[in-house]
Order: structure tokens, then sequence, then C-alpha cells
């Protein structure tokens, strides 16, 4: 019950991926002179590089022999070294488990008390551990009490009745949750693993 980072993941590569996109495209009308063409056509006040120019302008040499070149590629690359170190640490599985819930008086008083979510989890815990067939538990809360997602772990024996179960957590656990919160749930996600020990075949149910 522990989040990636795959949407990050998926960003940064449609990022990366678009910006190889436009740089290969940009290579092949200036390979093609296909550039040359389209700045002359339309006359925006210069002109692209034509397949016989060099490569790279006359003034680059210059550009990269001045003393302070090294400098500014050495920052460059510690800057690139700890965005790629960010996006490393990025990876490592997190649960975010919700802060502290702030609950308000029932009888619409001013003030809140504070409850952690470690005993709403326990108490959901318990609550699954108590249905038939089942053989352990593990619950984790995330969000706030207004809006709380609660993803739950839980271990059956081979004879349990699946269906019966998740309708038992559906209107009973979840129930009694949103009735302690005073909110409806924004998402409950249950990853149901049958057998006795941990096997890599499981069903999720969201």
């Amino acid at each position: 019950m522990r989040d990636t980072a795959e949407r990050l993941n998926r960003t940064w590569l449609a990022i990366i991926g678009l910006l190889a996109l436009l740089l290969g495209a940009a290579g092949i009308l200036l390979a093609t002179g296909a550039a040359a063409t389209i700045t002359d056509s339309l006359d925006p006040g210069f002109s692209a590089a034509r397949p016989a120019d060099p490569a790279l302008p006359e003034s680059f040499g210059d550009a990269a022999a001045a003393d302070i070149a090294p400098i500014i590629l050495t920052i460059v690359a510690v800057l690139t070294g700890i965005l790629a170190l960010l996006w490393l640490l990025a990876q490592i599985p997190r649960r975010h488990q919700a802060r502290t819930f702030r609950l308000h008086a029932e009888d619409g008083a001013a003030g809140y008390t504070l409850c952690e979510p470690r005993v709403f989890s326990e108490a959901v815990e318990s609550h699954v551990q108590r249905l038939p067939g089942v053989t352990g538990a593990d619950a984790l809360l995330r969000g706030s009490a207004g809006a709380c997602d609660l993803a739950l772990n839980v271990r059956v024996d081979d004879r349990a009745d699946v269906q019966d179960l998740l309708h038992r957590i559906h209107s009973d656990v979840a129930g009694d949750l949103e009735t302690a919160l005073e909110s409806p749930l924004r998402k409950l996600a249950v990853l149901v693993t049958v057998g006795n020990r941990q096997r890599k075949d499981t069903t999720a149910v969201l």
C-alpha cells in the first residue's frame, strides 16, 4: 500500500520525449535544407543554416575557449546531477499516510478534536479481522478527515467468500468509518490476498 512515482515518471518522460521529437524534427529540417527554405519564404529577418554550412558557428569555438566556460559547464553538470538524484529519490515507494485529523464537535460548538489516523486504521483493521474468513488486515488512511482515502490489504483463507467479504467491507467497515469521520470516503481500495501465506497471485478490487 505504497505510492510510486508513476505520474511523475510519465510526466517527465513525456516532456523529454517531446523535446527529443522537436530536436529531431529540427535536425531533419536543417539537414535537408527545408529550414532555410521555410525561413526564406517567411522572411523573419534571419536565415536558417543550410546543409553545406558549418554545424557550429565560428563564434562557438571562442566561447568554449573562454575562462568562464568550465565554470558554466560545472554548474550545468551539478544541476543536472541534483535533478537526476531527486528523480531517483522520488522512485522510493512512500505510504503518504494522512496527517492528524481535525474532527469538529458533533454539537456544533466551536473548536475541534485532534485524532491520529492510526487510531482509525487500527479500528478498521480490528473490524475487518473479525469478518468471516479473514486471517489478517492492514489499513492505511490518506488525505484529510473531510476527504479521506482508505486502502485495505486483506488476507483471507482459501474457503472465504470473497464477494460477501467485499460487500461487508463496503457496507459495514466503510460505513462505520464514514460515520466516525462524519464525511464520506473519497476512495476505497481493497487488495485481497487469498491464502494463509503471501502469494504472488492476488486480486485487487477498487
